[in-house]
């Protein structure tokens, strides 16, 4: 079933005759009984009604089929049209809107009548202008815009020739060469459809290969079968448009923008056709107004410092650079990233002390010579590092904007891009290892194999590189401006810098390093216990806690949580946050936690999970050993219960005499105890048995134990608290 909407262009043809009839629905009822309907070719016309099944059975016959209706009179964008030609599309649409919002009474003639003499008792318009204004807003797709001054059909500058029976174009050079056909404003229509449909896709296909395709989907008369295969059929090729008709209209109506951004997708147009009308110069006024970061992946193959027989990859390479004077404000040579803690090692870089760091690799400088040690206003980097919430410190607490890079827009940061580029022309195309091509030829000797230098030697080689451009880098495309010219700065990252120092002050910041590292770290909650400040599985200890007695604390009250910082390369240290960020506490690991010295935290939470995952493994056993345990106590308990309740039921010993008995009968069982357990470390002699226990205790008749005739001397009052002590011990 064919789908009617509203604003749908049908075209009509009309039973055995040439003639069509375009139009346009306005307005379809809910029940789809009726609907209204414009002419769209009638100055004259008004809405129509007719029935919906009308439309719908015309469409399956074939006596009409939709068609798009593009109307370049009427502009989309209102910042292209005039503020004149805006006044008067208001002063039009007040005129109309009452009548046409109110639908579908609009489109009843009386009530349309009725409603357009109210308007012009109260403007003074014209009946003509008003149906005028109202015919405009229908055939145009009831789109404001419709009713903006047709000024560009005044005259006839530009205006295309109607096309008549004479044909128009140069003359064929031979006679009996096809004249061809004169492009009307149908043709000109299926034209532009091809366009749209085969020369503006992704697939890129030449324009040759549009023209023939759009000939045989929009000039076919029929089709023939060869086998599997369907065949369209075209009309003589005087009755085709030509390519060289094709061509003129694709190039005459053709928007570049559009086709580029059809052909190669928006992000790849922005990036290499969009037009370059400003500098990243201009946006910065001075030394720290914007820094730019990135990393890249080296183009060179390093050993290892332990062992030079090892081949330890391609080192990445991070670029700080300011973007008001070109000047490398810092770098990071390494193995980590492209990832947080690489982008976190550059921007700690970018405020050292350069002497200091210069100096670890057996580099001396001055500080003129690389005298950058601040951060910026505002630092532009890509959606990678710096996305998410770990640069929020970043921005909250040192005052310095993230500002994110669009995907594939390289061209945002194109400054530290370049440098890049310029590292590997003036420095690492040149060293032992160096990727000489992307793709090597068979045969060809691997490049992975030349790899002499280290990391600590390839870091020294891009230091000195920084050095040169900072200091010596002669920048002859850089725009200087007029202040500049009148100081005689010469176009070197350093005067540019020194100067933009001295004459745009204000947008460079200095913060302890230390402080600048903890807010780069990695944060997290801790939690302290009485045994320790515990952080992902780890206990720690400080000075603070142990003066505040936060673990006496926590012992006798309840736990809490801390802020801190770690860095996820080391075990051995993490910092208590205070004073949102301005200061720290350094907690060291406790001495029961060696194991975990000098490892990463990625390594401890592996450490951790391996335990838990056996210990979940252990789990069934340990319950299988427990059951095995209860079994056994259970099987001596219940033969215990039996002998003794056996004894009791032999027994004259009331429940009383039992319990006051208990005393001694500890005594008499200690003594037979001790018996059996003395050490013996003398083997018995030959017919000689060891010493033979007797477990039988003699048995009282008359309840009554006759009393030895020994000497029992006065108990002092030791003995006494002993005695007593051992009362209460027998009674539990």
């Amino acid at each position: 079933m064919h789908l009617l909407y509203e604003n749908m262009v049908v075209e009509w043809q009309l039973p055995e005759s040439d003639l069509r009839q375009i139009e346009r629905i306005l307005w379809i009822a809910p029940n789809k009984e009726y609907l209204y309907c414009i002419a769209m070719d009638d100055d004259k016309a008004f809405p129509v009604m007719k029935t919906y099944s009308e439309y719908t059975a015309g469409l399956v016959s074939n006596l009409c089929k939709q068609v798009e209706w593009i109307n370049d009179n009427v502009p989309v964008i209102d910042a292209e049209i005039a503020s004149e030609h805006l006044g008067l599309r208001e002063k039009s649409w007040d005129t109309i809107k009452d009548i046409v919002l109110d639908e579908p009474n609009c489109y009843d003639k009386r009530f349309r009548g009725a409603r357009i003499r109210e308007i012009q008792e109260l403007t003074s318009i014209h009946k003509s202008t008003i149906y005028r204004y109202l015919r405009r807003y229908w055939q145009g797709g009831k789109m404001k815009n419709t009713l903006l001054p047709h000024y560009d059909n005044c005259g006839s500058y530009g205006k295309e020739r109607t096309p008549s029976e004479a044909k128009r174009g140069r003359p064929r050079k031979f006679e009996d060469e096809p004249v061809g056909i004169n492009i009307d404003e149908d043709i000109k229509q299926l034209l532009r459809s091809g366009i749209r449909l085969f020369y503006n896709t992704k697939k890129k296909s030449p324009l040759k290969h549009a023209y023939q395709k759009t000939l045989e989907k929009f000039f076919a008369n029929g089709y023939r079968h060869e086998g599997q295969a369907i065949i369209p059929i075209l009309p003589p090729p005087e009755k085709l448009p030509t390519f060289g008709q094709y061509k003129y209209w694709f190039q005459k109506e053709m928007n570049l923008e559009d086709t580029l951004k059809s052909r190669f997708g928006k992000k790849r147009y922005e990036l290499n056709y969009r037009p370059i009308l400003g500098s990243s110069t201009q946006e910065s006024f001075g030394p720290g107004s914007r820094f730019q970061i990135d990393a890249t992946v080296a183009d060179v193959y390093l050993v290892s410092e332990y062992q030079r027989e090892w081949i330890i990859g391609r080192p990445i390479v991070y670029i700080v650079i300011d973007v008001f004077s070109r000047y490398i404000t810092g770098i990071y040579i390494g193995l980590e990233g492209p990832s947080w803690v690489g982008a976190m090692m550059a921007l700690a870089n970018t405020t050292a002390d350069k002497v200091r760091y210069c100096a670890e690799y057996d580099i001396e400088i001055t500080e003129s010579e690389w005298m950058s040690s601040h951060l910026p206003q505002k630092l532009t980097a890509d959606r990678g590092e710096l996305e998410g919430d770990k640069p929020s410190r970043l921005i909250d607490v040192l005052g310095v904007d993230v500002e994110n890079a669009p995907p594939y827009r390289a061209d945002w940061k194109g400054i530290v891009e370049q440098q890049f580029r310029l590292v590997n022309l003036r420095s690492i195309s040149f060293v032992p290892g160096a990727i000489k091509q992307r793709y090597r030829e068979r045969g060809e000797r691997d490049y992975r194999l030349d790899a002499k230098l280290t990391l600590r030697e390839f870091t020294q080689i891009m230091i000195n590189y920084v050095l040169y451009h900072n200091n010596n880098h002669h920048m002859l495309w850089y725009d200087r401006n007029e202040f500049m010219v009148a100081d005689n700065v010469s176009p070197i990252p350093r005067e540019l810098w020194q100067w933009g120092v001295i004459n745009r002050t204000g947008r460079l910041k200095k913060l302890p390093e230390a402080i600048v590292k903890l807010n780069l770290l990695p944060q997290g909650e801790a939690t302290v216990t009485s045994a320790g400040i515990q952080f992902k599985g780890i206990h720690y200890g400080c000075d603070l806690a142990m003066r505040e007695q936060w673990f006496i604390q926590a012992r006798v009250g309840k736990t809490w949580r801390v802020k801190v910082c770690y860095d996820p390369r080391s075990t051995n240290e993490i910092y208590l946050w205070l004073d949102d960020g301005r200061q720290f506490e350094i907690c060291t690991l406790l001495n029961r936690e060696e194991r975990y010295l000098n490892k990463r935290f990625e390594e401890v939470d592996d450490l951790l999970e391996i335990e838990r995952y056996d210990g979940r493994n252990h789990e069934v056993n340990n319950m299988l050993a427990k059951i095995d345990l209860d079994a056994q106590t259970k099987a001596i308990v219940e033969e215990a219960t039996k002998k003794t309740n056996e004894a009791l039921r032999h027994s004259d010993t009331s429940s009383n005499q039992r319990v006051k008995g208990i005393r001694r009968n500890r005594s008499e069982e200690k003594q037979l105890q001790r018996q059996q357990e003395v050490f013996h470390l003398s083997e018995p002699r030959a017919g000689e048995e060891g010493p033979v226990v007797d477990n039988v205790v003699p048995m009282k008749r008359d309840g009554v134990t006759k009393s030895q005739e020994t000497y029992i001397p006065p108990a002092d009052k030791l003995s006494k608290i002993k005695a007593y002590l051992q009362e209460e011990v027998d009674e539990e």
